[in-house]
């Protein structure tokens, strides 16, 4: 099967949606599919990265949260027709926008769909968004939820597509073999872009409460990064105690959870939350917000899991967690079994077959035509 993924960004940029879409892809070129991936970069380039295919296209707009690559319309207008399934990503960026409006090639959607914006501009903007967030969905053949709460979210802003609605949570890679270096203290790694919804701010206030040794490692990169560093030297956590390391290749990254006493995401809204999945599987202790989707995760993993959810806002709450969880013995509970991206893509393959042709169409014969030119 020839799938065309379209997403806003890809590999190296980090994200969770960039996680997620990564890993699909790489598993389904595993299958044997053959997989493009269509996104939008600063300068256009094509390359191979992990037998994906990867088709850049310049920005014409570069605004962080409302990039568009006119490239990028002009292709799916005329070269879809080339894919046997479209599969859009991110309801909250505008590249699934030409995947909807721009052809006819069957379309999967997975819109990673959080109810509302990552700013105060971006959530006065929703609403008005919406009219085109429902062509989108209106296109899509099926609509994949990563999870039960994304759907109910989803159903409650567009109930007319509960029947196209399926639940595919995300998989996790098998843990690799952690080998922790030398380091003194406690690690408590926070991982994710930084944004004002993922609440790293409350985590670093609640450092304040923890012991000297404890030490939080940030990993990611955004806008609230300068801010959040500025928070930090306002309260006199020197930077030995909160660290911003930025984006980490994959091997440092690694490294960085081998040596994590504890995990934390402290977000507002997630469609899934792949840290604390990734953290689980791993056998990390984690401490979590009490939001659906991280409720659900707990749901999934195995009872007794090291896990604690708790409201951020109380930051009494969270450094009680965080010390519960950096004192624990990782070796106590071991590892969590949860849904593989090999699940995700059986699950998905199914999908894609369910919408595609059963005969795949390349290029319309002209009228007149002999067999040789079809």
């Amino acid at each position: 099967m020839r799938i065309g993924v379209v997403t806003s960004a890809y590999h190296p940029e980090v994200g969770g949606v960039e996680t997620h879409v990564r890993r699909l892809c790489a598993a389904l070129v595993a299958t044997g599919d053959e997989v493009e991936v269509l996104t939008q970069a600063a300068a256009g380039s094509v390359e191979t990265i992990d037998g994906v295919v990867v088709r850049r296209f310049p920005l014409t707009v570069s605004a962080a949260n409302y990039r568009f690559s006119v490239g990028l319309w002009k292709w799916l207008r005329g070269h879809a027709g080339r894919y046997d399934v479209l599969h859009a990503h991110s309801y909250h960026a505008l590249a699934a926008l030409p995947a909807a409006l721009t052809n006819r090639t069957p379309m999967v959607f997975t819109p990673h769909y959080h109810g509302t914006g990552h700013s105060r501009l971006r959530a006065a903007l929703h609403p008005v968004y919406r009219p085109l967030g429902r062509r989108i969905v209106a296109r899509s053949s099926r609509i994949i939820c990563v999870t039960r709460a994304e759907r109910e979210l989803l159903i409650g802003h567009f109930p007319e597509a509960r029947n196209r609605m399926v639940v595919v949570p995300n998989g996790t890679d098998p843990a690799p073999d952690l080998v922790a270096g030398p380091e003194p203290g406690r690690s408590i790694l926070c991982v994710g872009r930084l944004e004002r919804y993922k609440r790293v701010d409350r985590v670093i206030r609640a450092m304040t409460q923890l012991p000297g040794d404890h030490r939080l490692d940030v990993v990611g990169a955004g806008p609230a990064a300068e801010e959040w560093q500025q928070l930090a030297d306002r309260l006199g956590l020197s930077p030995d105690r909160v660290v911003f390391h930025g984006r980490l290749p994959d091997g440092a990254f690694h490294a960085r959870m081998a040596s994590a006493a504890a995990v934390v995401s402290a977000s507002a809204h997630e469609a899934f939350g792949m840290a604390v999945a990734d953290a689980l599987t791993a056998g990390i202790p984690t401490v979590a917000s009490f939001i659906p989707a991280h409720r659900e995760l707990a749901a999934m993993a195995a009872p007794g899991a090291p896990l604690w959810l708790v409201n951020p806002d109380d930051e009494a709450a969270l450094a009680d967690a965080l010390r519960v969880a950096a004192g624990t013995d990782r070796a106590e509970h071991g590892r969590n079994t949860l849904p593989t991206w090999s699940d995700v893509v059986l699950a998905t393959r199914e999908i894609y077959t369910g919408v595609a042709p059963p005969v795949h169409v390349i290029q319309q014969a002209k009228a007149g035509a002999g067999a040789g030119d079809r």
